[in-house]
């Protein structure tokens, strides 16, 4: 046999048993739940708009990175439990990827903000927190606005219990802006309020929603999910996807 039929049979090999790895790897059916009711967020009415936003989002991918992957309901309550009992690779959750849980479990880009927004009249400007010094700022009771605004002593806080109550107060011009969620900011300033209130920033914070699997269990989903979102953020699919569910980002 010559060097070249030996160097040609362990190309074939190699290329062979890679195409196996790779065909084996994208028709692996994978599972992701999500709690339809998005129970940890505030989201009256808009928790529908949410799931098909992210059933769409994961169908997008699948077929970018030609991978079966398949979408299930379930409970607030049994969405953890399950994932540690292996009843699916992954679920969709708010839940933050800080250094106490990186033994426990793995996360994916945020594929959507759901951090604090600034809501201002639409004549205001405002480029940080820190020239707001000496205004008055609503957030809401049990919030993160709260806790954002506490590292800006010089900023006046008003409490509130409601997201409406207190953007009213921002048209009358009682208080100067609030802090509320990004997604119920968006669908307040590009319905209720067109005209009358802008996001003047956002996100505040890296809060946002993830894709979560057991740690070490599924790599290559959260490495597919990364990157078939950067390819759907490049080719415009997802911002006519946020723009579809009225949840731009």
């Amino acid at each position: 046999m010559t060097k070249l039929l030996k160097r040609y049979l362990l190309f074939a090999a190699f290329f062979l048993l890679t195409g196996c790895e790779m065909t084996s790897f994208n028709s692996t059916p994978y599972k992701i739940a999500l709690d339809p009711s998005w129970e940890s967020l505030n989201l009256p009415g808009r928790e529908i708009a949410l799931r098909a936003f992210s059933v769409e989002l994961i169908e997008e991918i699948g077929k970018i990175e030609k991978m079966n992957i398949s979408v299930y309901d379930k409970s607030w309550n049994d969405l953890i439990p399950g994932l540690q009992h292996k009843d699916y690779n992954g679920i969709l959750s708010k839940m933050e990827p800080y250094i106490f849980y990186e033994k426990t479990y793995d996360f994916s880009e945020a594929y959507l903000s759901i951090g604090p927004a600034l809501v201002m009249p639409s004549k205001a400007t405002a480029h940080s927190l820190e020239a707001l010094k000496g205004k008055e700022i609503a957030v809401i009771k049990g919030s993160q606005g709260a806790i954002i605004l506490e590292k800006y002593p010089d900023i006046l806080q008003r409490n509130y219990e409601s997201i409406s109550k207190a953007l009213n107060d921002v048209v009358a011009g009682v208080v100067n802006g609030a802090i509320i969620d990004t997604l119920n900011a968006h669908a307040y300033c590009n319905n209720l309020y067109q005209g009358q209130l802008v996001i003047a920033l956002s996100p505040l914070n890296q809060e946002g929603l993830r894709l979560i699997t057991l740690h070490g269990q599924a790599p290559h989903l959260i490495k597919a999910f990364d990157r078939g979102l950067a390819t759907l953020k490049k080719n415009g699919t997802y911002m006519r996807l946020t723009q579809k569910w009225n949840l731009q980002n």
